[in-house]
């Protein structure tokens, strides 16, 4: 038997707020990808990275001073710390999108194997921002 997770529970308030930020980061990142593969000829791999790279920077932004700010995260770390780890989890992502998007995208196409990749890298980058990146001091 699983318990409800609360209305305010700060994770499902972390989470809506992630999704909301995932929604511009998702946007900003397949624009810049389909725009290099389908405008530019640009291999998928490179478009994936620089449609993620310049996602990344706005996903930090955001979720350091709106998503994860406040009791359980945003500045629980030194800055350079956080930042090192944001981009080691952000690597790891990086590197899930383009090895899916990669694989699906000769049958499905860049677009969709793009979206596909999407959704495991959007549960796998919540949880170590949440648990690695934007941790509040343990107890």
């Amino acid at each position: 038997m699983t318990a409800a997770v609360p209305a305010s529970s700060p994770m499902l308030r972390q989470f809506l707020r992630f999704g909301l930020v995932g929604i511009a980061n998702t946007g900003m990142c397949l624009a810049i990808v389909w725009t290099l593969r389908d405008g530019f000829g640009v291999p998928v791999w490179v478009a994936s990275i620089a449609g993620y790279a310049v996602a990344m920077v706005q996903s930090y932004l955001i979720n350091r001073f709106w998503t994860f700010n406040g009791p359980d995260g945003g500045g629980a770390l030194p800055a350079g710390q956080q930042i090192g780890r944001f981009v080691i989890a952000n690597l790891l992502c990086l590197g899930l999108f383009t090895a899916i998007t990669s694989l699906l995208e000769p049958g499905a196409g860049v677009r969709i194997a793009s979206l596909i990749a999407q959704v495991p890298t959007t549960l796998v980058s919540f949880a170590l921002l949440r648990f690695f990146v934007f941790a509040g001091p343990r107890r």
